[in-house]
């Protein structure tokens, strides 16, 4: 996802950072988003193809990708 003159990468690397706060966000359990694609980074990747999420708690801001490439408001895996 473009942030101004950022971006976030598509790497292993942001993979690893992401599983620390997609796997324990509210929004991400409680709507099963690892069974959809795609299943995290969802600010380097987009929204997740799930249906009907429902939004909860996000946990995009306390990411360090969040701060490192200057993102704002979160909840990627269910807004662009």
């Amino acid at each position: 996802m473009k942030t101004g003159e950022r971006t976030v990468e598509d790497t292993e690397e942001n993979r690893q950072i992401c599983r620390k706060f997609c796997g324990v966000c509210p929004t991400f359990r409680n709507n099963s988003l690892e069974k959809f694609n795609p299943d995290l980074l969802f600010c380097a990747r987009g929204t997740s193809s799930a249906a009907d999420k429902k939004e909860m708690n996000c946990y995009c801001p306390a990411c360090e990708l969040y701060t490192k490439h200057s993102l704002v408001i979160g909840h990627f895996c269910s807004r662009r």
